[in-house]
């Protein structure tokens, strides 16, 4: 039995197309990419390293860094146009304030990953992973787009993409600050803890848009929604207990060798597949519309 929550749209109207939602987000994680890969690059190369109290404030200055870049390329600019996105910021914060109350209580508290995941066997860390983190997070995020925009704010397959991301900067913003806090790494390293994830909460929440987009856009089954949350689980559960390993390297005489390089490489691989793979997809379901729009196609896609 399919959907009946379908709703008939034109192609993406031109007030949307004033705000290009894809290539505002590739350029703010782009910059943030490279602004990694430069501090990760110093202090490969050039030795730069600090210690004390300017380590640690260097480590969380870097923790607002995409929150920053989201704002002023993303969230802001909304304000100069007729028809904004006006409940961004309103998404952000909620997604955050649940990480802070939900989220991250129950992955350090109530499932305690850290006393038995980092043990497992890779399989075992994934499917760990998975089934913890990846529930918890996707489900808060997709919990927080349904009370706040579902479906009463959705006027373009774009929204979807730009509210997702929302919710992921403020999500990711809290267990960036706990992370470091908590941790306090060196700086390269906790450039890479930053960018890490933002890109697991990134490829999770544009895994999740897939099956929004096909449940509010097109006659689509009902299963796809569930199905895409279980895909954006599952993008956690492969990406988390990657970056650690290849960050850290293997254990020699003089203890773990540190490999910064290995991970940013790995980030940088997930971080560009999820976003061209989600894309491709996302204008082939607009392609798609346009031909029902001129009376070709079955109704089915994105």
């Amino acid at each position: 039995m399919r959907s009946t929550r379908a709703v008939t749209i034109s192609p993406e109207p031109d007030e949307f197309a004033v705000l290009p939602v894809w290539q505002r987000i590739a350029l703010q994680l782009g910059i943030l990419s490279v602004i990694t890969l430069a501090i990760v690059l110093a202090s490969e190369l050039l030795g730069l390293q600090f210690g004390g109290t300017v380590r640690r404030v260097l480590s969380l200055a870097l923790v607002p860094l995409p929150l920053l870049l989201w704002l002023l390329l993303s969230a802001l600019p909304e304000d100069r146009f007729a028809r904004p996105r006006r409940r961004l910021v309103g998404v952000a914060i909620l997604s955050g304030l649940c990480a802070s109350a939900f989220g991250l209580p129950l992955v350090d508290d109530f499932f305690q990953i850290g006393q038995w995941l980092p043990l497992e066997s890779v399989i075992q860390r994934i499917v760990g992973y998975t089934v913890t983190v990846g529930v918890v997070d996707v489900g808060i995020k997709f919990l927080v787009l349904r009370f706040m925009v579902l479906p009463q704010d959705l006027r373009a397959r774009s929204d979807v993409v730009a509210y997702a991301m929302a919710a992921a900067v403020g999500y990711s913003f809290y267990i960036n600050l706990v992370s470091i806090w908590r941790l306090d790494p060196v700086w390269e390293l906790a450039a890479i803890v930053v960018l890490s994830n933002i890109v697991i909460q990134f490829a999770s929440s544009m895994a999740m848009t897939l099956g929004i987009v096909a449940s509010y856009f097109a006659n689509a089954f009902p299963s796809v929604l569930p199905l895409s949350l279980v895909v954006a689980a599952l993008s956690t559960g492969l990406i988390a207990p990657q970056v650690p390993g290849l960050t850290s390297g293997p254990l020699g005489t003089a203890g773990n060798i540190t490999r910064p390089l290995y991970g940013i490489v790995f980030l940088l691989a997930v971080l560009l597949l999820s976003l061209a793979g989600t894309y491709f997809l996302y204008r082939n379901a607009e392609r798609r519309q346009r031909e029902i729009t001129l009376g070709r196609g079955d109704g089915n896609g994105l």
